[in-house]
């Protein structure tokens, strides 16, 4: 069995991943606990992150000591460890060549995600539920988000009130 691809990301009791001006700042309240919610250990698992550049750009320095590849339009080069790519991410993933055993972990945003579902290239979603109703902003999953079947594969539940269900793919 190969790498897995899995997309880990927390989402708004009502499906939004930000607001609509792209801010995440809702999920401060979460960040600054003593809970984890299981992320030190997802991410001592994967050895390569795949993000896109407006998810990069809010978090450049998360990721120095991974494999990091932004897919980007805009921008190419390097900054820090981070290498821009563009293209297909079929073609991307057939071609990327890391140095590990590891998972890959796709971090988001939303449009990569929806890029990365369009080729079926997501193994695992580890979706974290945020006890919060945005009413608006940008959803994890597009309407052109064609079906999917999934099992859960394990659920976890926090005094918080935030719920983490992992599903993979059927």
């Amino acid at each position: 069995m190969g790498k897995k691809v899995i997309l880990y990301i927390a989402v708004s009791l009502d499906g939004f991943i930000a607001r609509k001006d792209g801010s995440v700042d809702w999920l401060d309240k979460f960040n600054n606990t003593d809970e984890d919610f299981g992320y030190s250990e997802f991410y001592n698992s994967i050895g390569t992150v795949i993000l896109g550049s407006t998810t990069f750009d809010q978090f450049p320095d998360a990721y120095n000591d991974k494999d990091c590849f932004v897919f980007s339009r805009k921008k190419t080069g390097k900054k820090g460890n981070a290498i821009y790519v563009s293209g297909d991410p079929e073609e991307f993933l057939k071609s990327l060549n890391t140095k590990d055993d590891m998972d890959i972990w796709l971090v988001g945003g939303a449009n990569l995600t929806n890029q990365f579902l369009q080729h079926d290239l997501i193994d695992e979603f580890i979706i974290t539920i945020i006890p919060t109703i945005l009413g608006d902003g940008i959803r994890l999953f597009s309407e052109e988000t064609k079906e999917l079947q999934l099992i859960v594969k394990d659920t976890k539940s926090f005094d918080s009130g935030v719920v983490q269900i992992h599903y993979k793919r059927v």
